[in-house]
């Protein structure tokens, strides 16, 4: 566990306000200009970030046209959400051993290898193509090879990060990633769909295998920019998967931390599962196209924002904050019936994800040792994720078998909350959202309360003022 720090060590020395020294104030920290060393790094991750942004872009225009192709071929909603799975539960269930192998080899080889070789799993995606062979099972055994690698490839990049870069830089960085990440599902469908219509998939999946190229060729650029680690194995492969295990365990602001990101997970797995069905009951397709980019540039307009303009360092406060806002807006959006609203309550929900995110990797970057950083991101990939998991299991039983019930014309709720909030097919998943967002309410005002979260502040704080020596 990182060693606790009193309010006396967390402080910085007092200076004037001209001088280039840091100083606390109100739970900040006033940075000092960059030096020569930090501009130069965060332009090195920029290159990186950079290559990631296009290799995400490639990961979404293949998962929207396997999703198109598979559909077409079978006909069945089933085949979907097999190769959906395919590609997602082998990176997540393989996380924490990724993150083992990045805290015991070198890491910008670890990257390299992980995108070459999960591009080897889309060139024989291409080969079932080719002969004819592409049937759901052997699609999803080639997506799930190439997600596996994923799994390496992920903790690498994130523990990077913070090789190169400084805790007053990790926000930007923080609010690039997720705007990386949110390119795939705001840039990529509408590509993926004119691509697929007039070439087919196996153009989308040529593409995707040129941006792990072009990844790799960037990483080789930069490589010796990056600062090189020996790793030091003290333990056997398995012992230091333990020692991850049993940190996490025994550090209570990660382990709640980690939990806050599952109950976030959790909350995005009902809304992509709901929202369709509920504004298909108020609208159709188009509408719905429509809200859901919407709502996607809500976290690019966010996580832009935190990139270029950064964030303090109460990271604490804003984690209170933008959890209460998200709560707020996901309580409205289960209110009313009215799509140009549920529009704009998704818009701003989505805004309020990546500071949520930022925070919580500012405060685990700074309050982990770095020589841990692969196992502890690993084992975030993999509880975190496992929101989803859950919510997609159990939102559409809930909504069809215990709350659409309840709320349609003689339904148990419908002439109380029914006529709060009308009734109809789908009002009972706004009835869900609503406990949702009263859920994620209680837990922002319990949050500045959990000492453990405070400890992590000043481990942020303490980390910042020591840049001044």
């Amino acid at each position: 566990m990182p060693r606790e720090h009193s309010h006396s060590e967390t402080r910085a020395p007092r200076a004037d306000l001209d001088s280039t020294d840091q100083l606390e104030q109100h739970g900040e920290v006033i940075e000092p200009s960059e030096s020569a060393a930090e501009v130069n790094n965060f332009r090195i991750f920029l290159m990186i970030w950079a290559a990631q942004l296009v290799a995400r872009v490639g990961n979404g225009l293949t998962a929207f046209g396997l999703g198109v192709h598979v559909y077409q071929q079978t006909g069945l909603s089933t085949s979907v959400a097999l190769v959906t799975v395919a590609a997602f539960l082998p990176g997540i269930l393989l996380a924490p051993l990724g993150g083992v192998l990045a805290d015991r080899f070198d890491r910008r080889l670890l990257m390299i290898f992980g995108d070459t070789a999960s591009a080897v799993g889309l060139v024989a995606l291409l080969g079932l193509f080719h002969t004819g062979t592409d049937n759901v099972a052997l699609i999803c055994v080639a997506v799930a090879f190439s997600s596996v690698f994923t799994s390496v490839m992920d903790p690498a990049y994130r523990a990077t990060i913070t090789d190169l870069l400084t805790p007053k830089q990790y926000a930007r960085a923080s609010g690039l990633v997720q705007l990386a990440s949110a390119s795939q599902y705001l840039i990529s469908p509408a590509i993926a769909g004119i691509l697929v219509a007039s070439f087919g998939v196996q153009l989308v999946v040529l593409i995707d295998i040129s941006t792990m190229a072009f990844t790799i060729v960037s990483m080789l650029l930069v490589w010796r920019a990056i600062p090189s680690r020996t790793p030091v194995a003290e333990r056997g492969f398995w012992a230091d998967l333990r020692f991850g295990f049993a940190y996490f365990v025994q550090n209570r602001g990660l382990l709640l931390l980690m939990l806050l990101i599952t109950l976030i997970t959790f909350c995005m797995g009902f809304l992509q599962t709901l929202l369709t069905p509920m504004l298909l009951d108020l609208s159709d397709e188009k509408i719905l196209g429509a809200v859901r980019s919407l709502a996607a540039i809500g976290m690019v307009v966010a996580s832009l924002h935190i990139g270029v303009f950064n964030m303090g360092t109460n990271h604490r406060a804003y984690l209170s904050l933008a959890l209460a806002a998200a709560g707020v807006t996901v309580f409205l959006m289960g209110t009313t019936p009215e799509v140009p609203l549920i529009g704009v309550f998704a818009f701003l929900f989505f805004m309020t994800l990546p500071p949520l995110n930022t925070s919580v990797e500012v405060l685990v970057r700074a309050s982990v040792p770095n020589e841990i950083q692969g196992r502890v991101w690993g084992l975030m990939g993999l509880v975190s994720q496992f929101g989803y998991v859950v919510a997609y299991g159990v939102s559409g039983p809930l909504a069809d078998l215990v709350f659409n019930p309840l709320l349609v014309k003689g339904g148990a709720l419908a002439d109380t909350v029914g006529a709060l909030i009308g009734t109809g097919e789908s009002r009972g998943i706004g009835l869900m959202l609503m406990i949702v967002g009263v859920l994620l309410a209680v837990i922002a005002l319990l949050l500045p309360l959990m000492k453990s979260v405070r400890e992590m502040q000043a481990t942020l704080i303490a980390r910042s003022a020591q840049k001044r020596t």
